[in-house]
């Protein structure tokens, strides 16, 4: 009698997102939006979001000079492009130049639970560390239960910073976290 295993999958791979990524990117933020904010932002207003118009945005970040002063990088999965990471200086008055903040993760909804998120966290966490970043800041949808998990689970923590975030005919609250790189 002989056992078997699980088969496990292996750690997505990640690398720096380039122009050519700009379509993916956009679908992944879209579809991402609008299955981690149903029920926290209006229906009407998840449904409007453009994948075209969110496509011409990342084409041109990924184009532009400042690529490498706000890295972004992707995760493959099953051979795509399942999530994003970018990131770059903090926008915070309150929060040292010695930190960098994530701006935006995303994992396709179909990939979730891939490893695609804690890949991305990794390889952006470690480039800023690699610079010589003291601590990261990321903010959050105070309602967004599966992100907070996800942040906690990684190291983060709500530093009981929130505000609010006008979205053009509703507001929605959000919560900052950080994590320390040394």
């Amino acid at each position: 009698m002989t056992t078997s295993s699980p088969r496990l999958r292996p750690a997505p791979a990640t690398r720096r997102a380039t122009p050519a990524d700009a379509h993916a990117i956009a679908e992944i933020s879209v579809a991402g939006w609008r299955a981690a904010y149903r029920g926290l932002m209006p229906d009407a207003y998840l449904d409007s979001i453009s994948v075209f118009t969110r496509e011409i945005a990342w084409q041109a970040r990924l184009e532009g000079d400042g690529a490498d002063l706000e890295p972004a990088w992707v995760a493959i999965v099953d051979g795509e492009v399942a999530g994003y990471v970018s990131s770059g200086p903090p926008r915070d008055d309150d929060i040292p130049h010695s930190a960098a903040e994530i701006y935006a993760i995303y994992v396709h909804p179909a990939k979730w639970r891939s490893g695609a998120g804690r890949a991305l966290l990794d390889v952006a966490t470690a480039e800023w560390r690699a610079r010589g970043t003291d601590a990261l800041v990321l903010w959050v949808l105070e309602g967004n239960a599966r992100a907070r998990a996800f942040y906690e689970a990684m190291g983060w923590a709500a530093d009981d910073t929130r505000k609010e975030f006008d979205m053009g005919g509703f507001a929605t609250v959000e919560v900052r976290y950080r994590a320390a790189l040394r």
